[in-house]
């Protein structure tokens, strides 16, 4: 898998594009949805080890929107101002497709590919807060229900990475 190929959506961020490239993603032996990458990426930042944090790269992070940040972050500080622009429109483009994967709803859930997603999606996308968070199942799929400042409510749709974590602990109990 390059990530030409799981880019793709960047040309055209379609929903069907990017849907495509997140399952490249969670098709890949090594896509962990809850893996320490993005720690260890704040931790480069925090060090100032940018030139190890510009090349990281996991499958992990590719689809995720604080990685891109945190990218972007470090090139505009060695100041690569067209690398961290273009890392900057992943970005955007990233979120502006998770939206298109739903609107939010109990019934059209937006769907994401690492739990970390809803924040990044709340917090750069939609500017906004959550106070709370819960777990449920519904007609085989697994949600998270963020409820906003407001009152409000939004579904994710974990399903993926809930399930990969669970057949991960599975196999280490056998």
């Amino acid at each position: 898998m390059s990530q030409e190929t799981v880019f793709d959506f960047v040309k055209n961020p379609t929903k069907e594009n990017f849907l495509k490239s997140r399952e490249l993603v969670i098709n890949s032996p090594d896509y962990d949805p809850y893996s320490e990458d993005l720690t260890i990426m704040e931790k480069l930042l925090e060090n100032k080890a940018y030139e190890k944090l510009n090349y990281y790269v996991t499958v992990n992070v590719l689809l995720s929107p604080k990685a891109h940040f945190i990218k972007y972050l470090s090139l505009k500080e060695t100041g690569n101002a067209k690398a961290a622009e273009s890392i900057m429109f992943i970005c955007y483009h990233i979120l502006n497709c998770i939206e298109k994967t739903g609107d939010g709803t109990m019934q059209n859930p937006y769907i994401v590919t690492r739990v970390s997603d809803e924040t990044d999606f709340l917090q750069f996308h939609l500017r906004k807060k959550h106070i709370r968070q819960k777990l449920i199942q519904s007609e085989g799929k697994y949600m998270d229900v963020l409820t906003l400042e407001d009152g409000s409510e939004l579904y994710f749709d974990i399903t993926t990475p809930y399930r990969k974590i669970a057949f991960s602990e599975k196999r280490n109990e056998e």
